[in-house]
């Protein structure tokens, strides 16, 4: 999402964009207020340059004019420098060159959280707790994990040079390492939950993310699939055309996906499903939350809009503009918006943001997110709602750790530092929970680590300390796969989603019910 930039020095620089953002659109003002509104910008940003006490560099004053005037027009019109460019380009062609790892910060330096199976930092023997303390000689204090990994990718084949310290060696470690292609697949886990249900998590939407779905679903058939959870929780969205591609292997014939209205309301553009498609007759469960957005949306919506499944969690983020990337110079580029996007039942789910982008960027907690819009039908007439997001079918709360857990976890990183210890010293075995030995000795860890924890706070806290710890140490041993199996077992959200299935089922009996009685039922935009 784009970023609002809120340092005093621009804010000069935003009202005078505001000033010339509407001679600059709208040419029918006349070329004479045109050219006043661009001088007075031009004198404002030289008055800056001289008077400012720590004067901006031009292209750093550049970027935030050209952001405040896109700013003005919606909240998701973006202009992206080279380096932010790249990795959106490299995000929406799934894959880049680059180490093979998943990095986190860490307060002794960058940590390796789990190296990628097959790649280069996993064959040249780096490992999950790995604490990388230099990048080609520049030290990783105070370096987040973002600028690490922009000196972590390159060009293939071109060597990154890492100072490692791993725990019971005293000296760094160091590894030459060549960079080499790294996919960035959209489906990032794909497995069952038990014999007849299948799970399929899509970060992202990019170039690839149809085809790797189609892949797993056939897979997951083979291991006995009947049934599918669809983990959109926490996807921002991607590319429009993967949203359609799932929805293509979802729907039924001829059925609309979405429809995209430009500025005026005037032109638009239907995509609907082939008229030779056939309906894949397995019972479906979407999962969302509030970081759910864009193509997550588009997805959950043509799936909720037509009955084909139903929708659990927190109401989603709201998005429902659509960007055009335009290329600026080949290595630059602008995410325009030039249209808005309808569900089949004709309901645009865009969040109000005339209120401020704090508020928009900062929405209402979950809990009191409720249907803002006018109500629509679904296929089976159902009602559904427009105006904010998708509401799921079957609300849950958001569960957060409280001041105790946030300490552990993400300010002293307890329970990866443990497992990774664990590991060296102790072993762990495949789907090894902690148990009460393993708890002893956490507690022990803890202790000398000097870390604070009361008799009070450890009873509160025991089952979700434990939780944390079984997920670290499958994920330090096996892979975050392997720890997000463990996490599965307990997530409230898709133990709910187990429970509706047979829900699901009915509603998808009745849907391919209706089809048999008739032709395929057309949503038409109210």
């Amino acid at each position: 999402m784009a970023r609002f930039i809120k340092r005093n020095w621009m804010w000069l620089v935003l009202t005078a964009t505001i000033a010339v953002a509407g001679p600059l659109l709208a040419r029918s003002s006349g070329e004479t207020a045109r050219q006043r509104s661009l001088d007075t910008l031009t004198e404002i940003m030289d008055l800056v340059q001289k008077q400012s006490p720590e004067p901006p560099a031009p292209r750093q004053l550049t970027h935030a004019t050209i952001q405040g005037m896109l700013h003005t027009l919606d909240p998701h019109s973006n202009y992206m420098d080279e380096s932010e460019f790249r990795l959106l380009r490299e995000e929406q062609k799934g894959s880049f060159f680059g180490i093979g790892a998943i990095i986190q910060q860490h307060d002794q330096g960058i940590a390796i959280i789990s190296p990628m199976k097959g790649g280069p930092a996993e064959r040249l023997g780096v490992r999950s707790g790995d604490i990388i303390k230099e990048i080609d000689g520049t030290s990783t204090d105070g370096m987040t994990s973002n600028a690490a990994l922009q000196k972590l990718r390159g060009e293939k084949n071109t060597i990154v040079e890492l100072a490692v310290q791993r725990a019971g060696i005293a000296e760094y470690l160091r590894f030459s390492i060549p960079r080499a292609e790294v996919p960035t697949n959209s489906v990032y886990y794909s497995f069952m939950l038990n014999p007849t249900t299948g799970f399929i998590l899509i970060k992202d939407f990019g170039e690839t993310t149809a085809d790797e779905f189609e892949r797993a679903v056939a897979t997951l058939k083979k291991q006995g699939m009947k049934q599918l959870i669809l983990d959109l929780r926490s996807n921002g969205g991607g590319v429009l055309d993967a949203a359609i591609g799932i929805c293509r292997q979802l729907l039924g014939p001829d059925q609309l996906i979405v429809s995209q209205k430009g500025r005026d309301g005037r032109e638009e553009n239907q995509t609907r499903t082939s008229k030779g498609a056939q309906l894949d007759p397995f019972p479906l469960v979407i999962l969302i939350n509030r970081g759910s957005a864009s193509a997550s949306e588009i997805v959950t919506g043509a799936v909720q809009d037509h009955d084909r499944g139903l929708v659990v969690g927190q109401t989603s983020w709201g998005k429902g503009l659509v960007q055009s990337v335009l290329t600026i110079s080949r290595s630059r580029g602008l995410a325009l918006t030039t249209a808005r996007y309808y569900t089949p039942s004709g309901r645009s789910i865009q969040r109000d943001y005339t209120h401020g982008l704090d508020d928009y960027y900062n929405p209402e907690d979950e809990k009191d997110a409720k249907p803002q819009g006018p109500a629509f039908k679904t296929d089976l007439g159902r009602t559904v709602y427009g105006g904010g997001g998708i509401n799921p079918d079957y609300p849950m709360p958001t569960l957060r750790f409280n001041e105790f857990m946030v300490d552990l976890r993400f300010r002293h990183q307890a329970f990866f530092r443990f497992a990774v210890h664990e590991k060296e010293r102790f072993g762990i075995k495949p789907g090894q929970h902690a148990d009460e030995v393993v708890m002893a000795r956490f507690r022990a860890w803890a202790l000398e680590q000097k870390l604070t924890l009361s008799d009070k706070d450890w009873d509160a806290n025991l089952t979700a300390m434990q939780e944390q710890i079984s997920i670290e140490m499958q994920n330090v041993a096996f892979g975050i796969e392997a720890g997000f199996k463990i996490q599965c077992e307990k997530d409230p959200v898709i133990l709910k989603a187990l429970e509706v299935l047979p829900e699901a089922e009915a509603l998808l009996q009745k849907k391919l019910l209706l089809q048999r009685r008739a032709p395929a039922t057309v949503a038409t935009l109210r």
